[in-house]
């Protein structure tokens, strides 16, 4: 069986009243702090109509171009 690949790692800061939002928000949906966050960047990304108008803008939806 193939390792899993790690995933890149992102951190952030936020208030403390964000901080125990989405933890209180995570284990009701019954998911980790990371697929909550995940998730609600996905939706961000897909939903919001300037990052879409910047993605096609700079022909982001090939990231193979892009550097690391």
């Amino acid at each position: 069986m193939a390792a899993k690949k790690r995933k890149p790692e992102i951190r952030v800061f936020v208030e403390e009243d964000l901080d125990r939002l989405l933890k209180a928000l995570a284990g009701i949906k019954d998911t980790s702090l990371s697929g909550l966050v995940n998730e609600a960047i996905e939706f961000y990304i897909n939903h919001n109509a300037d990052v879409q108008s910047l993605i096609k803008r700079f022909n982001l939806e090939d990231l193979s171009n892009l550097e690391e």
